[in-house]
């Protein structure tokens, strides 16, 4: 029991940043994002036996997690955030690099949610492909399809 408490401090303290950006693409609101954070936490504390990928199952149950808080409680459906980007990265950012954030922020909302979350969670997270299958449990072969044609669509998106 001591060894999976210790494993899982391990993951949050190394994947903090990363857990809160995979949760954001989901729920959209930097509150909520920690709540299912919190909740996910909660739930692996309780864990009586360490799962065999415990990184894969960690960032898994934040995912679902953050799933529930949005059945909860569904943002509008309109309604923009910069869901992807640190709040408190760095607040003396410029004009440009703060439209460049609204642009990606709206072209991100135009892909599907499989497309953003897997971007997300690998661009932002820093998962592998492997790591996203395993979340996500999906194919290896979908995690990468559903990356590629995001990007694709971002980028025509961007180019507009």
């Amino acid at each position: 029991m001591h060894t999976l408490n210790g494993a899982l401090q391990e993951i949050y303290r190394d994947c903090r940043q990363q857990l809160l950006t995979c949760a954001l693409a989901i729920t959209r609101c930097h509150d909520r994002a920690e709540e299912a954070i919190q909740e996910a936490f909660y739930r692996l504390f309780r864990l009586n036996k360490k799962p065999r990928h415990l990184k894969a199952y960690v960032f898994r149950t934040v995912r679902n997690a953050a799933i529930d808080q949005v059945r909860r409680n569904p943002p509008p459906a309109d309604e923009v955030h910069e869901f992807i980007f640190d709040p408190g990265a760095n607040p003396r950012e410029t004009a440009a690099a703060n439209e460049f954030k609204r642009r990606v922020t709206e072209a991100m909302l135009t892909i599907s949610t499989d497309e953003r979350e897997t971007i997300v969670e690998h661009v932002y997270g820093g998962l592998t492909f492997r790591e996203i299958a395993q979340v996500r449990q999906a194919p290896l072969g979908t995690v990468t399809a559903w990356y590629h044609r995001g990007l694709k669509k971002l980028r025509a998106r961007l180019e507009e």
